[in-house]
């Protein structure tokens, strides 16, 4: 009998034990893991992001991974459909093209973010708006201004407070170069696009139409851009230096004395050439006509989800966190990031002195991204660099501007299956 007894209470326990077991097991599968990817400074800001989050979210772990900004490790994802991170970082001017060709892989999320528009600079949320719906979340951007070395300019006599339009740089560029018998040039343009675009924008100009039907570069904002680069280098303001190192050492040599740039350039200048310390400073950039937009954009990043995420609500939290809250930006702004988030503008660590430039150079960027008008880049990006960047040789080597902009529009055509503006 106490045999029988013993043996059920034994059967209790193990059925209570099991129970017991399979309720931890259910706690364990309802713990939730989401991956988050970006490159470089973005996957180091996620990272302290995530500790931050976690502590206010200790029910889900956060995964970072760093991945390159070429997306070698996003592409065959996207292809495929499957193994896609919860959360990626995209260039704003690359994903549009993402979004045109995979629209079903991003999650719509203009319900979780709609009532947020009003805290980010308007034109950051071109890149990842469709159709009217939303698809992702500016991170960072690239407001651009004039960074200008102040003692090259007081040497030549040059007052950079009357630097209003590229006319008066291009005569500033002609002074410059007499009181350096030549040596030092005023601008210096590489093998990248990027102040080609800050001029497109300026002038009004996009890549192709609203409908991302057509290619549109060769406008009259285009041919107003690439002729006023044309104008620079026949008149001595604009010097080829060939590629980014080229501009970095004409910079560290005195041979150019002013870089048209995103905001972020000025980390390049204080880790690359820390010798300059006290002699770089920024203004807007030149408006196109005295009066005229001194403001473009020149970089910036968007994340977005992925819309066969297992933790839609957790990706979608994680990204609120990181753009949407004084938290979560303080820590981007601690790494180099300027945020899209504007609330985040008034606050102490967004207007401290900057100790290379001795200013605070963050207030006249958040000047200049609120001017900053969109330039609809629209489903191109990855496939329009070659032609542009041939566009640009050509211009600056004397070339015919209308048919060099016309061959470009129809060299993205061809790539991209759109037709071009004729």
């Amino acid at each position: 009998m106490m045999r029988r007894i013993f043996s059920c209470v034994v059967l209790v326990m193990m059925a209570g034990l099991a129970l017991l077991s399979a309720g931890c097991g259910g706690q364990a599968e309802r713990s939730t893991r989401i991956t988050v990817v970006g490159w470089n400074t973005m996957a180091d800001t996620f990272r302290e992001q995530a500790k931050a989050f976690e502590r206010q979210h200790p029910d889900i772990k956060v995964d970072v991974q760093t991945v390159d900004s070429d997306y070698t490790r996003i592409m065959p994802r996207l292809s495929a459909g499957t193994d896609l991170p919860d959360v990626m970082v995209f260039q704003n001017r690359d994903f549009p093209t993402f979004l045109n060709q995979k629209a079903d892989a991003f999650l719509d999320v203009t319900s979780d973010f709609k009532g947020s528009k009003d805290h980010f600079v308007p034109a950051s949320w071109d890149a990842v708006t469709k159709d009217g719906k939303i698809y992702g979340v500016p991170t960072d951007m690239g407001p651009a201004a004039l960074f200008y070395r102040a003692d090259l300019f007081e040497k030549a006599g040059i007052d950079a407070d009357k630097i209003e339009t590229w006319d008066d740089l291009i005569e500033a560029g002609k002074k410059l170069s007499a009181a350096t018998n030549g040596e030092t040039a005023m601008l210096g343009t590489a093998e990248d696009t990027d102040f080609f675009d800050q001029l497109l924008n300026q002038a009004g100009g996009h890549y192709t139409s609203q409908d991302d039907k057509t290619i549109v570069l060769n406008s009259a904002e285009g041919k107003k851009a690439t002729m006023l680069m044309q104008r620079m280098v026949q008149e001595g303001t604009l010097k080829n230096v060939q590629s980014w190192d080229g501009r970095l050492l004409a910079m560290k040599r005195d041979q150019i004395a002013a870089v048209p740039y995103g905001v972020w350039f000025a980390g390049t200048i204080s880790s690359e050439l820390p010798e300059q310390k006290g002699k770089w400073k920024v203004i807007p950039l030149p408006a196109m006509d005295k009066g005229g937009a001194r403001a473009a954009n020149s970089g910036g990043s968007v994340a977005v989800v992925a819309s066969n995420s297992r933790h839609k609500e957790a990706a979608v939290a994680f990204l609120k966190f990181c753009e949407d809250t004084e938290e979560g930006e303080t820590i981007a702004l601690k790494h180099g990031l300027f945020p899209a988030y504007t609330p985040i503008y008034s606050s102490a660590e967004f207007q401290k002195e900057n100790a290379y430039f001795g200013t605070a150079i963050y207030p006249l960027f958040a000047q200049i991204a609120a001017e900053i008008q969109p330039l609809h880049r629209g489903p191109v990006s990855l496939e329009s660099g070659k032609a542009t960047k041939e566009l640009i040789q050509h211009v600056l080597s004397g070339a015919n501007v209308d048919q060099a902009l016309a061959e470009a529009a129809q060299a993205i055509a061809q790539a991209t299956g759109l037709k071009a503006e004729k």
